[in-house]
């Protein structure tokens, strides 16, 4: 087979480019035919994998949740090139789900060994995520992120913006409509994976091929309500917390007074009148484990 290895230098972890050519390696050992392509700047991997050729029968992504987020907005529509995540950033929230391998030989053997499944995708406002959308503070931290952001992240990294997120967020309001049913809240989380953060599961019935979405509609944002968010999560479910609200759902919209800011897949992706998010059912081929 002809597999693309694309793979981000700054994904958090700092090691694409070394785990990339041991992939490489590998695969030519066991008969296959590697390209690979490390990329050079923001949206260097979406552009060149909007070029994918025929030819190509597999896809393998060295990098973190952005890195994945951005090839699958890269991707024509209609392609069918299984895909497969070789994590390398700070939360790689798909692979823990996923349980996958973080190694070189580890990816190696599920491109021959892997099974195929067709994962669900949502969409918002034109823009694709597979793991995670969040309107409030969530998306505050990673646009506090990304103001000063300078290379690789760590966890030290998103102190200060969270610090930062929990003033800016204070006040928020939103109306959340969910397959034409109205509800109202200071944070909203659209999640298509279990985990969050990389650190805990608040949405803990959430899949991939579950072909529905989980809503959990937050109460407040204030210090002491996120830090008991996360302590209930971490420990508990959240669903423990009076007036957190978990919902499913195919179709949401929401609005606020304000133009309501947005993280896709831990990005920040800018600030919106209006968040129309929807399920693309069965639309991408991903490779997991048996």
């Amino acid at each position: 087979m002809k597999i693309l290895i694309i793979g981000n230098p700054i994904a958090s972890g700092g090691n694409a480019a070394d785990k990339m050519d041991q992939l490489a390696s590998i695969l030519k050992e066991q008969g296959h035919t590697p390209v690979t392509y490390l990329t050079k700047f923001a949206h260097d991997g979406k552009a060149h994998v909007a070029k994918v050729g025929d030819d190509i029968d597999r896809i393998v992504i060295v990098g973190g949740d952005g890195t994945f987020n951005e090839i699958i907005n890269g991707i024509p529509d209609n392609c069918s090139i299984p895909l497969l995540h070789l994590p390398t950033g700070n939360a790689n929230l798909l692979a823990h789900d996923l349980d996958l391998p973080g190694t070189a030989e580890g990816a190696a053997y599920l491109i021959d060994h892997g099974r195929i499944i067709m994962s669900d995708v949502a969409v918002m406002n034109n823009i694709k995520f597979i793991m995670v959308a969040g309107a409030g503070f969530d998306a505050h931290v990673t646009e506090e992120v990304k103001k000063h952001r300078t290379g690789r992240l760590s966890n030290l990294s998103y102190v200060m913006p969270i610090l930062k997120s929990l003033k800016k967020a204070a006040g928020s309001s939103f109306k959340v409509t969910i397959d034409n049913k109205t509800y109202h809240g200071a944070m909203v989380l659209v999640s298509n994976v279990k985990c969050y953060a990389g650190i805990c599961k608040i949405a803990f019935e959430a899949g991939i091929d579950t072909r529905v979405l989980d809503i959990i509609v937050f109460p407040g944002t204030g210090f002491f309500s996120v830090v008991k968010y996360f302590l209930y999560a971490r420990f508990s479910k959240i669903t423990r917390l009076k007036n957190v609200m978990y919902l499913k759902g195919r179709s949401i919209k929401i609005t606020s007074d304000r133009p309501v800011a947005m993280e896709l897949d831990g990005d920040f992706k800018g600030r919106h009148r209006e968040v129309n998010i929807e399920i693309l059912q069965k639309s991408i081929p991903l490779i997991v484990k048996k």
